[in-house]
């Protein structure tokens, strides 16, 4: 079953970090853009994310991959 996850804002800013990184994009990309992108993960990271922290370095390791 989906959840919904609240994010808050230094989680949002963590994974834009990671999505920055990933994609090799030069540019900031909009907040709406990186909750869409967080709810198209897959089921399992979102739940090491919300367990760990999506600013812990083995989810945001799991999360570039």
């Amino acid at each position: 079953m989906k959840k919904h996850i609240e994010l808050e804002q230094s989680d949002i800013d963590s994974l834009h970090d990671v999505i920055l990184e990933a994609l090799n994009l030069p540019d900031d990309i909009p907040n709406d853009v990186v909750i869409g992108i967080w709810y198209s993960l897959p089921e399992y990271l979102k739940d090491e994310a919300v367990h760990w922290g999506i600013y812990d370095s083995v989810v945001r390791d799991n999360i570039y991959e």
